[in-house]
């Protein structure tokens, strides 16, 4: 039984050792022969939403560079020396085209080019006006949008204000793509000098229960009246 323990033991080092060796070779490789060899991220899926980060890591057999293939994706560095290196890729714009796409980027050195394909999810809701604007008397403001989320799964996010009135929530099916209103929101009137502005947000929470805002609307609210600046009436 002692023996036989031995021999697992050996053959588990072994294949530990030879997964070391291969490693070591990669890199050793792409210091000597040149080129790009993907260690990992070579493809990868973002959310629908801007400033997503993923990180490729490679090794490089001399100087590199590293480029987008499309304007919706930042690489940073654009640029190092050989060996071990890593890429931050950033979605800079959110994905409203209702449809999954696809950027490259391309790692090249040497002359020898690597992709590394990067997709950006679907999920939109996307507001038909930015602004409502209402006047100081108060009213009912309809919002209208368009998504492809489901109704039980999309929501919409909003301050706590003494000044908006909400409905209560409901949840409905869908359809693939819908166009759907917002439960119609009560702006009270405004007794006040100032101005009120407040966002409401459209989105979703993805799997590790984080909010992602998919588009803004605002609320703004017009003062009761224009601040008149009393004259100075002190004699001189």
């Amino acid at each position: 039984m002692f023996s036989y323990v031995i021999k697992v033991r050996q053959l588990f080092y072994g294949a530990a050792s030879l997964v070391l060796m291969a490693a070591v070779l990669i890199g050793c490789m792409a210091d000597e022969v040149g080129g790009i060899y993907i260690v990992s991220g070579e493809a990868d899926v973002l959310q629908s939403v801007a400033n997503q980060v993923t990180t490729t890591y490679f090794n490089a057999g001399g100087k590199w560079t590293a480029k987008s293939t499309v304007d919706w994706l930042e690489v940073t560095p654009t640029s190092g020396e050989g060996g071990r290196n890593a890429i931050v890729i950033t979605s800079r714009k959110p994905n409203r085209t209702m449809q999954e796409r696809t950027g490259v980027v391309v790692i090249t050195s040497d002359g020898k080019s690597q992709e590394v394909v990067i997709r950006q999810r679907d999920e939109c809701a996307l507001f038909e006006q930015k602004e409502y604007l209402v006047g100081p008397e108060g009213g009912v403001v309809n919002m209208a949008f368009t998504s492809n989320i489901e109704r039980g799964t999309l929501m919409i996010s909003y301050m706590i204000l003494d000044w908006i009135e909400m409905p209560e929530k409901n949840s409905e099916t869908r359809g693939q793509v819908w166009n759907g209103m917002v439960k119609p929101i009560t702006v009270l009137p405004n007794q006040t000098p100032k101005e009120r502005l407040t966002p409401f947000i459209l989105g979703y929470y993805d799997d590790k229960k984080k909010f992602q805002g998919l588009d803004t609307a605002w609320v703004h609210q017009e003062p009761s009246a224009e601040i008149v600046e009393i004259p100075d009436s002190t004699v001189h």
